[in-house]
């Protein structure tokens, strides 16, 4: 899948800019996807984040969900990749600004940012273990709402593995 998704991917519309690149919703086999598309100036931030979501053991509900990371290019320009599953709702910043919530909802969205805070943090020792990873740019523009209401982390550009 990794070194062809990008020629599959149709961009349907920008939905976040910030200093590594921008942020498209796409469209991928029926479905919809985030495509973080970096400057190639921005290749070691690319090359790191693709790292670190594929790191064994990564996985889990409230960590963004990483589909592939590719590279696109002509003879003239290059686009780096990094293909993530889409959540409409967007940011928790932006989510908190247009939207009421109850007790209820609120402390579904504090426990499921911790859940997937506390998976990044912890060690998992086995054959094939997980280090401990620290994200090092924790915001709620970097965790995404999803539609049932609770939280994953994302852009983890900054973060890295305790080895």
């Amino acid at each position: 899948v990794q070194r062809t998704i990008a020629k599959q991917i149709q961009m349907v519309k920008q939905i976040g800019k910030g200093r590594y690149g921008e942020v498209w919703m796409g469209r991928w086999r029926g479905e919809k996807v985030a495509v973080k598309v970096f400057f190639t100036t921005e290749e070691a931030s690319w090359f790191r984040e693709t790292e670190i979501y594929q790191t064994v053991l990564m996985r889990h509900e409230n960590i963004l969900g990483f589909i592939a990371a590719d590279i696109k290019g002509t003879g003239s320009w290059t686009q780096l990749y990094l293909i993530t599953d889409y959540h409409e709702n967007g940011s928790l910043y932006d989510y908190l600004k247009s939207t009421t919530l109850d007790t209820k909802a609120m402390l579904k969205l504090a426990y499921s940012s911790v859940s997937g805070l506390c998976h990044l943090h912890t060690e998992i020792f086995s054959t094939q273990g997980k280090p401990a990873i620290a994200h090092r740019d924790l915001k709620s523009k970097n965790i995404l709402v999803k539609k049932n209401g609770t939280c994953c982390i994302a852009d983890l550009g900054l973060a890295v593995k305790f080895i």
